[in-house]
C-alpha cells in the first residue's frame, strides 16, 4: 500500500481547503456546523499560513490532496483537528497522517487537545487509538488529551 504524506500547506491550498471546507459532510462534522464564505475563509487562511504558532499541513495520497491537519499551539497545549475528504476514510490515512504530524509538528506541545461531536464515531476512534484519552464530554462533543 502506498502511504500518505503530509506536507506544509501553502498559500497555493487556500482555494482547495476553501472548497473542502465546505463539503457538505465535513460541514455537519465540523465544530461550526456552518458553511463559510470565500472572503471568510481568506481572512481565517492568510492568518493561520503565517502564524507561527500553527501548522497546517495538507495530507497526499498518489500526490492528490485528501485532507487537512491543523496543529495550533496555545501555550504549550496545542488544539488538534483533521478531516479528510469523503472517500478516503476508513483506510488508515488519518492515523497515520495524524501520527506523523504530532511528531514532527515542530511546535512546543507539552500535550494535544481535541474535540469531536459525540456523532462523528471514525474521529472518536481515530483519537483513541493515536493514545488520546476522554478527559470529559457533554451532549454535542468529547473532549480529548494526549501527553
Amino acid at each position: 500500500m502506498i502511504n500518505p504524506v503530509i506536507r506544509d500547506a501553502t498559500i497555493d491550498d487556500e482555494l482547495l481547503i476553501f472548497k473542502w471546507r465546505n463539503i457538505d459532510t465535513l460541514v455537519a462534522l465540523s465544530s461550526q456546523q456552518q458553511k463559510v464564505t470565500l472572503k471568510e475563509h481568506q481572512n481565517w487562511f492568510r492568518k493561520k499560513i503565517v502564524d507561527l504558532n500553527c501548522k497546517l499541513f495538507i495530507i497526499q495520497y498518489k500526490n492528490k490532496g485528501i485532507g487537512l491537519i491543523r496543529i495550533e499551539s496555545d501555550q504549550k497545549e496545542c488544539n488538534v483537528s483533521i478531516y479528510l475528504i469523503p472517500g478516503y476514510e476508513g483506510r488508515g490515512f488519518g492515523y497515520l497522517s495524524l501520527s506523523h504530524a504530532i511528531k514532527s509538528c515542530g511546535l512546543n506541545c507539552n500535550f494535544f487537545l481535541a474535540s469531536v461531536q459525540v456523532k462523528n464515531i471514525p474521529s472518536q476512534k481515530l483519537f483513541q487509538k493515536i493514545g488520546f484519552e476522554i478527559i470529559s464530554k457533554n451532549n454535542e462533543f468529547i473532549f480529548y488529551k494526549k501527553i
